[in-house]
C-alpha cells in the first residue's frame, strides 16, 4: 500500500498472473509515479498479467500519476494481457486516457461487473484481498474491506 495525507492505493497480486490495485480518495503526483514504478518492477519481470484497477472509490488524481501509469503501459503492453478499469464513482474514464494505453480495455463503472470479470480471471481474489464473504455488503461488492 502506498499513501500520502489526501488518497492511498493498495496493489498486489489477486492470482497467478492477475494484478489487482484499488485507488482511494485523490492519487496525487507522488503516490502515482509511486505506484507506476511499483508497476513497472512487476512488468520487469518479463511475464504477461491481467491487469485490474479498481478507481471507484478514486474522486480525483494529478495528470503526473496518470502520465506516469501510460508510461508504463506503453513501456510493456504487449504484457499487459488484459487491462480491466472499474470507473469511478459518477466519473468517466478519460477517452484520452483510453486512447494513450492503447489495445483492449475493458472499463466500467459497474463494481458487480468488475467483480465478475476479476474472479473469472483470478478465481481466489476473494480469499486472497481479506474478503468477507458473509459480509452483509456482498451483493454490492464482497472484495471491498
Amino acid at each position: 500500500m502506498l499513501a500520502d495525507a489526501v488518497g492511498s492505493v493498495s496493489f498486489g497480486w489477486a492470482d497467478q498472473d492477475v494484478f489487482y490495485a484499488r485507488f482511494s480518495h485523490t492519487l496525487s503526483a507522488r503516490t502515482g509515479k509511486a505506484f507506476a514504478a511499483r508497476l513497472n518492477s512487476t512488468a520487469r519481470m518479463g511475464k504477461r498479467f491481467k491487469y485490474f484497477a479498481d478507481a471507484y472509490s478514486l474522486e480525483s488524481y494529478d495528470l503526473l500519476a496518470r502520465s506516469a501509469f501510460v508510461r508504463v503501459v506503453n513501456e510493456h503492453r504487449r504484457l499487459f494481457e488484459q487491462i480491466n478499469i472499474l470507473a469511478w464513482q459518477d466519473g468517466e474514464v478519460s477517452p484520452a486516457l483510453l486512447s494513450s494505453l492503447g489495445g483492449p480495455v475493458n472499463v466500467t463503472d459497474d463494481p458487480i461487473e468488475f467483480e465478475a470479470r476479476l474472479l473469472g480471471a483470478a478465481p481466489r481474489a476473494r480469499s486472497v484481498l481479506s474478503a468477507k464473504p458473509d459480509s452483509p455488503h456482498r451483493t454490492r461488492w464482497p472484495l471491498r474491506r
